[in-house]
């Protein structure tokens, strides 16, 4: 009798054993399901990307402007890309672009990439070749070219270099800093229809010509954008033309 209650009780316990294995293996599968659903898609490299905004931009909780404002991303801030919401493409003072997802120093939110550049931008008061010298990498280094006029450095000069922009956009950005274009002129570049001139609002009275210029080729591209700017004796291009994967600024001054 003794021996039957034994091997019952044996039988019982190794019954439970199992069970409980059992029960924890749906627990941990469970679990490892729910880390799937719930976790947060992370992209595995994240980019970087730079705000180049003077007034700074809004990091949001939604994915339109009216979400929820988190902070406000201070100018030249860094920020790193977590994911590409789609269906956000708006415009913004003229600047297509989209509302991404970042992170800026543990605050997560949504951004819009048109005041987004993978370069970091000009700091105030930065002068060209601090700039250039700061944003060269030993793989990409870039170079700073002037040229004097023939008659003399009195009479005008040729400055140019080879910015590794992304884009048109980020390009014109980074440019309308360096090189002192009106703050006002933020043109619609992902309109390619026609050549369009830009004239500044701000154009002062004796300023002869104070205009921006998108040419436009037949197939629909941007050949260049030029900034012209003359006095009754000066006269200043700033013209920005691509180039393999980089964009050629070049500004030409001209004492007449």
């Amino acid at each position: 009798m003794k021996i039957n209650t034994i091997i019952l009780s044996a039988i019982c316990f190794t019954i439970f054993l199992s069970c409980d294995s059992s029960t924890e293996n749906k627990s941990e599968h469970s679990t490892q399901e729910n880390l799937a659903i719930t976790t947060p898609k992370v992209l595995a490299t994240p980019t970087h990307f730079y705000v180049n905004s003077s007034s700074g931009l809004s990091l949001r909780s939604g994915t339109n402007l009216t979400s929820k404002k988190i902070l406000t991303l201070p100018y030249g801030a860094q920020v790193s890309l977590l994911s590409n919401p789609e269906h956000t493409e708006m415009t913004v003072d003229g600047i297509t672009g989209e509302m991404i997802e970042v992170n800026y120093q543990g605050a997560t939110g949504f951004a819009f990439n048109g005041y987004l550049t993978s370069l970091a931008p000009p700091q105030p008061n930065e002068d060209l070749e601090a700039y250039t010298n700061r944003i060269s990498t030993p793989e990409r280094p870039i170079k700073v070219l002037k040229k004097a006029n023939k008659k003399g450095e009195d009479y005008g000069m040729t400055t140019t270099l080879e910015l590794p922009a992304k884009n048109w956009n980020e390009a014109y950005r980074i440019s309308q800093r360096l090189f002192n274009l009106p703050k006002g002129i933020n043109p619609e570049l992902s309109n390619r229809k026609e050549t369009v001139t830009i004239i500044n609002g701000d154009k002062r009275d004796r300023t002869q010509t104070d205009q921006l210029t998108i040419n436009i080729t037949p197939k629909g591209d941007i050949a260049n954008i030029t900034y012209s700017y003359s006095l009754r004796d000066y006269k200043r291009t700033v013209m920005i033309k691509k180039s393999n994967n980089a964009f050629v600024i070049t500004e030409e001054e001209m004492s007449l």
